[in-house]
């Protein structure tokens, strides 16, 4: 064999391996699909600022004392860490990866750089480094299926709903309309329309949404096979559509402000003689929680977690059962 010959050989066999190289390494990095059906948080925190979203046996959280950065914690509530020094909301969890919108107006210094940030952000379960996604401002982010559907917003634009692929290479707008991607039943979205309030569906793909039920409605919920709404031709009093039986049931008679629904139980916010409030999902066994005004009412399968109207603390009480007693949630980082 040639020198010549031999040359050719090695160049082919060095050009292979560089491909393989790189087709190995774009493999091993790749971002595979989540399940079918798979959604990243539940309507009912992702209306309260998706504050807290609970994963394989851990709740991940934004922590209200410590500029609401990015923490997790056991189920039960133990072993408290500090996962990244970011403030985060609107926390999406599936697979190895958690999905989160980070704004910080005061300017945090990101990857060297001081001065603010806002994006969509994807984190691998245990490790420290995060992916932008997509720069932007944006509102109610949640992941459906292997997409991401998020409010972005800009100055000539104003609202609109836009979607990204689980790498961030595939994203772009999805429809020219203001709509929360809150509230999922399958793949489609339950969104309340900006100038009639009526709730309407998007299926992803669709030019616009259509209408469901004309209702005044705001901040849809899903739980189960109902659709819990504050009605606002009804002094945003709470209500319950039944998606298996077509019927429609007043759970309260009195004023909200938000609230959420976890397998079955309500908690909400009154407006008059203000407290929050656990309720069974029939409106009966109204326990007062606690008194006064408060927001940010995040639920996980043993607590929910709630918040001081304006202020960053964080309270916790049970979810299911017991007095209805909560304690100040103050949790030290294990760092």
């Amino acid at each position: 064999m040639n020198k010549r010959v031999l040359g050719i050989i090695v160049a082919v066999v060095v050009i292979a391996g560089i491909i393989g190289a790189v087709v190995l390494t774009q493999y091993l990095s790749r971002i595979p699909d989540n399940p079918p059906g798979t959604i990243g948080n539940t309507s009912g925190n992702l209306n309260n600022k998706g504050l807290v979203c609970e994963s394989d046996g851990y709740i991940y959280f934004a922590n209200l004392s410590d500029n609401h950065c990015l923490y997790k914690m056991k189920s039960d509530g133990t072993d408290p860490e500090k996962v990244i020094d970011v403030p985060v909301s609107y926390i999406n969890a599936a697979g190895d990866y958690l999905y989160f919108y980070f704004d910080d107006p005061g300017g945090t210094k990101f990857m060297g750089i001081a001065g603010r940030m806002s994006g969509i952000f994807r984190l691998k379960k245990g490790e420290k480094d995060f992916v932008c996604l997509d720069k932007c401002t944006s509102g109610v982010l949640n992941l459906i299926g292997s997409t991401l559907y998020y409010e972005h917003y800009d100055n000539t634009n104003g609202m609109q709903l836009y979607h990204s692929s689980l790498d961030g290479k595939e994203k772009g707008l999805s429809v020219d309309e203001i709509i929360n991607p809150a509230c999922v039943i399958g793949s489609d979205i339950y969104y309340s329309e900006q100038d009639s309030q009526k709730l309407k569906i998007y299926r992803p793909g669709s030019s616009e949404g259509r209408i469901f039920m004309d209702y005044a409605v705001y901040n849809p919920v899903v739980d189960g096979s109902n659709i819990y709404f504050m009605n606002m031709n009804d002094d945003y009093c709470l209500y319950r559509y039944s998606m298996s039986e077509g019927n429609l049931t007043k759970i309260t008679n009195e004023r909200i402000d938000t609230f959420n629904v976890y397998d079955g139980m309500i908690f909400y916010q009154r407006n008059q003689n203000p407290a929050l409030i656990r309720v069974n999902a029939d409106g009966t066994g109204a326990i007062v929680i606690a008194e006064g005004n408060y927001e940010n009412i995040n639920c996980t399968s043993t607590y929910t977690f709630y918040s001081p109207f304006k202020e960053d603390a964080t309270y916790i009480t049970y979810t299911f059962g017991g007095n209805g007693e909560s304690s100040r949630f103050s949790p030290v980082s294990s760092e």
